[in-house]
């Protein structure tokens, strides 16, 4: 049985910044950034009332919930999964973003370079499935075999689903962003590899 702390009306609540949204102007639209921010918030506050007459599913963190489907009643599960993914999906994309320049090093790196040859074919492969791709969300993550792999929410929600880590995310949405393509050429430049880091040893 899963054990879970409660969840209130404000319990779920978007995760506080580390920069400004102006500060990554060069790489997102700052009004664009600000409204991705404002959906994350609308994910957050529809989990918080699909649950809020569940008290089996108190205190639950995001993680829980997408990990625990199957114990969710039918009338919500469905419900929970869609917000749950893109909540979670959205925390780490804003987590892994960073105005200061930072690189790709230590066990990230040397993982990157063992499943993808090297960090240059590990950024052209992104590239290609991101650009080719109709999803929302490209994930890099890692599987329970401490294998990375790229995939995009076309064939899962959010690898968390599956137990897997999620180690760095892009929104690829088409509605919010308007120049989506710039945005998936420059993402790894934005990447705040310290947070990868800390994803790819987290348990």
């Amino acid at each position: 049985m899963m054990r879970m702390r409660s969840i209130s009306a404000s319990a779920l609540r978007p995760i506080k910044l580390n920069y400004n949204f102006y500060d990554l102007n060069d790489f997102i639209n700052s009004n664009e950034l600000k409204y991705s921010y404002c959906q994350y918030g609308a994910y957050l506050d529809n989990l918080n009332h699909i649950l809020k007459d569940y008290k089996e599913f108190e205190d639950a963190s995001l993680k829980d919930l997408l990990t625990n489907l199957d114990s969710m009643p039918d009338e919500i599960a469905l419900k929970v999964k869609i917000n749950a993914s893109n909540a979670l999906n959205y925390e780490y994309f804003f987590n892994n973003l960073s105005s200061e320049k930072t690189f790709a090093k230590g066990k990230i790196l040397k993982e990157i370079n063992n499943s993808f040859s090297s960090f240059d074919n590990f950024k052209k492969e992104f590239e290609k499935i991101a650009l080719n791709s109709n999803s929302d969300w490209i994930f890099l993550a890692l599987n329970s075999q401490n294998k990375l792999y790229l995939t995009t929410s076309k064939e899962v929600s959010s690898p968390v689903i599956y137990k897997d880590k999620i180690i760095l995310c892009l929104n690829l949405d088409k509605e919010i962003y308007s120049n989506r393509e710039q945005i998936i050429h420059n993402f790894l430049n934005y990447v705040d590899w310290n947070i990868a880091n800390k994803n790819y040893n987290s348990k």
